[in-house]
């Protein structure tokens, strides 16, 4: 089994010095095998800093990082396919089924995307799609300050166990749910 941290739009230093406290001990004292970073950092060090100890992390280019970074990476992860992308690329933005029809393209089974700053779950079709928000509830330009968020993965190898870790600067909160591959279909399991 794999246990993955999945985050970004952090945008620090530009529009948030820092993350959650909360959130910067959960990962402390977490292991995990590596990172999946959908981008808008804007500066890796700051952004280093302002996080405890990571693991190697598979960093794409988001449209404010001042650090070139790979567009998309795709990854196996067990029996699944994984991109990960930004998103800039999408109209309108976060559109699903715009990401669905790049999945297809290159074949994935689980999308890792961003730049919305918005956390979200889609099972859409047969394929998953997972936006861990802005880890430092950074302001997405075009809508005020966000809740803080992040995400977790347990993969083994045909199951994913996601963990969706929200702040609203006040209470933690975590929703859990859980997928499987069946004939090369993402399935929600009850």
């Amino acid at each position: 089994m794999k246990r993955v941290l999945l985050f970004g739009d952090t945008h620090i230093p530009s529009r948030r010095n820092s993350i959650p406290p909360s959130f910067f001990a959960h990962i402390e004292k977490s292991e995990y095998d590596f990172a999946l970073v959908t981008g808008d950092l804007v500066r890796e060090v700051d952004m280093r800093n302002a996080l405890p100890a990571l693991p190697h992390c598979y960093i794409v280019q988001g449209n404010m990082d001042y650090t070139s970074y790979n567009h998309h990476e795709i990854l196996k992860i067990e029996d699944f396919d994984f991109l990960l992308l930004h998103g800039t690329q999408l109209r309108p933005r976060g559109s699903i089924q715009e990401l669905y029809k790049i999945a297809q393209q290159v074949n994935s089974d689980v999308t890792i995307h961003g730049h919305t700053h918005q956390s979200d779950i889609t099972l859409y079709k047969d394929k998953l799609f997972l936006n861990p928000g802005t880890l430092s509830g950074a302001t997405g330009g075009w809508t005020g300050v966000q809740d803080a968020s992040f995400m977790e993965i347990e993969v083994s190898k045909t199951q994913i166990h996601v963990t969706l870790h929200l702040t609203d600067w006040r209470i933690s909160k975590q929703s859990h749910m859980h997928f499987r591959k069946e004939n090369d279909m993402i399935i929600a399991e009850k």
